[in-house]
This record gives C-alpha cells, structure tokens and sequence, in this order.
C-alpha cells in the first residue's frame, strides 16, 4: 500500500513495506518511531533517513563503506536476533553524516551506525565498542585514508 507523508523534503509517496520502525528510536528522538530511505539521485551517494511523524526530523546518511572501505564491527546475537539477520546482507547500514555550511567540515558518525533489518524493517542505532570509531570523523580524511588503502591493496595483488 502507498501512502503520501509530508517530509523534510517534501511530499512523498512511500510503500507501506519499505518504512523502518525505530521501536526504541534514535538516541535523542526516541518518540519517533517511524522512517523512511530516500534516495535522490541529486545528493548520492547521500541519502536521507526522514522521520514520517516529525516532518522537521531527517538525517543525511551514507554507507559507511563507500568512505571506508575497512570498516567492519561484530553485532552482538541479542540484536541480531532482534533484527532478524540470518546474514550481513540482510541488513543496511548506514553512517549519519554532519553537514555545516563549510563542506571541508562535513563529518561522519563512525561509533553508531543505523542497522536496518531487510528482513523485519527494524532499525536501531548501534554504539560500536571500538575506540577506532568516533562520533565525528572529518569525511575528507577518511576519503583520503580510503584511497590510501585501496592504493596499497592494488599494488599488493
């Protein structure tokens, strides 16, 4: 079923099977239940996660691995379980992105991404236990880091 719901970017028109329930929330909106990805081709690879009860709430996200190819993190079974992930392909994950007006200042949230189960539309915001992950990682330090490693791993096949 289809339905239309005013968002921070506008009206959209979403699939009733594509929104995510957050039944815990986000840390710091955690009246809000449920979201939505949309995905304009006009800001990829930034998408953005919008709440469809708080037409003001959306966050600019991006998959982690496009800005580090090395990230990786274990999830605990309780959450797992929660979210029905029988592999890691059944979840998305996402990184939120911090956006100030000065581009060379954009940050990535590294220490919490947001798991979407494909398989229950769950969500949650994970706090990874690793302190190689921060809250705020400057965006163009990662690339960066990124090219770097992909350069090493090139040369080393």
């Amino acid at each position: 079923m289809i339905e239309e719901f005013e968002t921070k970017l506008g009206k959209v028109k979403i699939d009733t099977d594509k929104i995510v329930i957050f039944e815990y929330g986000i840390p710091g909106f955690e009246s809000l239940k449920k979201f939505a990805i949309l995905d304009p081709d006009s800001t990829y690879p930034i998408m953005w996660l919008v709440s469809l009860e708080d037409k003001d709430v959306a966050f600019p996200v991006t998959i982690p691995n496009l800005i580090r190819n090395d990230y990786e993190f274990i999830l605990p079974k309780d959450l797992t379980e929660y979210l029905n992930l029988e592999k890691p392909e059944d979840a998305i994950i996402l990184s939120i992105l911090t956006i100030p007006e000065n581009e060379e200042d954009i940050t990535i949230n590294l220490a919490a991404p947001i798991i979407i189960s494909q398989n229950n539309h769950k969500g949650i915001q994970y706090l990874i236990d690793d302190s190689k992950y921060m809250i705020r990682h400057r965006l163009k330090e990662e690339l960066e880091r990124n090219e770097e490693l992909l350069s090493v791993q090139k040369d080393g096949e």
